[in-house]
């Protein structure tokens, strides 16, 4: 009897998502995506397209999955000044210019829980939440270095000490040196729909760090060996908008 009891309920709630009307849907959009925890890189605009899957439960609750390609961008342009004393008098004074950009695509499926709230009956919104699976599968990170020091001794005389600039590139998902392929975080989002038609918001935040050694200050360098390392996480903000269509009738 205890066995049966599990499998009941299983034929029941496969019964139940069988008979409800499946639905697919289209959709495309742009956000905001970045890191913690690093002081220097920003934000960027990336994109994301796909198509969703919804399975109704019941008339307000369903199960969303689908697959999703997500291009996500951040990217530092700054630069620092450090005055250090001399000796024998003077300063000197060390410029640096960091500017680099980071892009990574993943392929992304999200398990999400849903529950629509219909305002009439041809409109509503939608809440759901749930997790997400998501991997690299290309990009590119380019970053360019100009490091400029001079010698002021006060009063009339600069004096060029060094300078060096130096430019690379190289994949995003390096092996040895890039960020982690897998990630997998939390995702929320709200929808309005109209018919067949939705434009929504979520936001997402990624519980695998994409690096363990990634610098906190990229400034920090050259001048402090013991430079302190962090582990980012993604984050991101997203606007989208989609049609669906049911895959059959009740």
């Amino acid at each position: 009897m205890k066995r049966q009891l599990p499998i009941a309920l299983l034929l029941g709630l496969s019964a139940t998502i069988c008979y409800s009307q499946v639905k697919i849907n289209a959709q495309a959009g742009t956000g905001l995506t970045g890191i913690t925890k690093n002081e220097n890189y920003n934000a960027n605009f990336g994109y994301r397209f796909g198509f969703g899957v919804e399975f109704p439960i019941n008339r307000t609750w369903s199960l969303q999955t689908g697959l999703h390609f997500l291009r996500k961008n951040y990217s530092v342009d700054d630069s620092s000044l450090i005055q250090n004393s001399a000796e024998g008098g003077g300063t000197y004074l060390f410029y640096e210019k960091i500017k680099s950009k980071i892009n990574a695509t993943y392929v992304q499926l999200p398990i999400k829980i849903a529950a629509y709230l219909p305002l009439n009956t041809n409109c509503g919104l939608q809440f759901s939440t749930g997790t997400y699976i998501a991997y690299g599968i290309a990009g590119k990170t380019k970053t360019e270095i100009w490091r400029h020091s001079k010698l002021d001794d006060g009063e009339f005389i600069t004096q060029d000490y060094s300078a060096e600039y130096t430019s690379s590139w190289r994949d995003t998902f390096d092996k040895n040196y890039g960020s982690k392929k897998l990630d997998i975080g939390l995702s929320i989002g709200a929808d309005f729909k109209y018919k067949f038609l939705f434009i929504g918001v979520g936001a997402e935040y990624g519980f695998l760090p994409i690096s363990k050694k990634f610098p906190k200050d990229l400034f920090g360098g050259q001048f402090n060996e013991n430079q302190p390392v962090v582990s980012p996480h993604n984050i991101g903000i997203e606007f989208h908008v989609g049609f669906c269509f049911d895959t059959g009738k009740r």
